[in-house]
């Protein structure tokens, strides 16, 4: 409660919006009030004794494309069948024993927080990256370096996916630990055979190309990689920047970025005609 005034001193807009999201949670009929009750076990070691890494979420996007659709709050915490959409993409990645989360947030990033707070009352840990302005993904990710690890998961905020995704980590660590005269690790892009556009071109497991103004490429990227934070040495010091457009492009044409290869099974809510199927299909 204390937090929630804090919230509405600074500003009543996004008060009005946690409160939005509060009601959403606490009230719906049939919607328990996170996902704390499964009982996760403790993330394994992994190969060579390291842990699942940091699930880096990028979630400070404006929802411009959404206009009124977004109710004011930001676009991951639209409520999809009675939870906040977000709940969904952070639980996906919890039931495969990825748990520690830094969040890369920006627009009402203090109605993520007041929501989410540490993350342990859904029997997770959370860290937050606020952006004082927007930075791209590219900014966002430089900002948040330090909470990164040596290697992290990448996703969106906005799209949810049930994948194995522990079974990626395990295989990478496990190919790390057998080929570890290699002065650096392999990055890894999740990839499936696109519908309309595309913007990656494979070379057997590897991604060779990648240019989002290229949409007669055979390869869409799937909202999810496994990378490196020395990675994140190709951004620009300062200034906003597209971490896709700069890292997966430099990566492939340097034939350093894997590819697995995906498929269509995902929700997305970036666009009214996404909310409104992932909205069927969740409710």
């Amino acid at each position: 409660v204390a937090a929630f005034n804090t919230v509405r001193e600074m500003c009543p807009k996004a008060a009005t919006a946690v409160a939005a999201v509060q009601s959403v949670s606490d009230s719906a009929p049939g919607v328990s009030p996170g996902f704390a009750t499964r009982d996760y076990e403790s993330s394994p070691p992994l190969a060579g004794g390291r842990h699942a890494p940091v699930v880096a979420v990028l979630c400070g996007g404006l929802g411009t494309r959404l206009g009124a659709l977004a109710q004011g709050l930001p676009k991951p915490m639209i409520p999809i069948g009675g939870r906040p959409y977000l709940e969904r993409v952070l639980e996906s990645f919890a039931e495969r024993g990825l748990r520690r989360f830094v969040l890369l947030t920006g627009y009402r990033s203090e109605v993520i927080e007041e929501h989410f707070g540490d993350g342990a009352r859904f029997g997770i840990d959370i860290t937050y990256s606020r952006e004082a302005e927007p930075l791209g993904t590219g900014g966002a990710l430089r900002e948040a370096r330090a909470l990164l690890g040596e290697r992290f998961v990448l996703t969106y905020g906005d799209v949810l996916r049930r994948f194995d995704y522990d079974r990626l980590v395990q295989e990478h660590e496990q190919q790390r630990e057998q080929q570890h005269e290699q002065q650096h690790d392999r990055n890894c892009l999740a990839v499936y055979p696109r519908i309309t556009i595309g913007n990656a071109e494979l070379e057997g497991d590897l991604v060779i190309r990648f240019d989002k103004r290229a949409p007669e490429l055979p390869y869409l990227d799937a909202g999810f990689s496994l990378m490196q934070s020395d990675t994140l040495d190709l951004l620009p010091q300062t200034g906003a920047c597209s971490f896709e457009e700069i890292v997966y492009a430099t990566l492939a044409a340097h034939r350093d970025l894997e590819a697995e290869i995906v498929d269509h099974a995902f929700f997305d809510i970036g666009t009214p005609e996404e909310l409104e199927r992932t909205r069927k299909a969740l409710a």
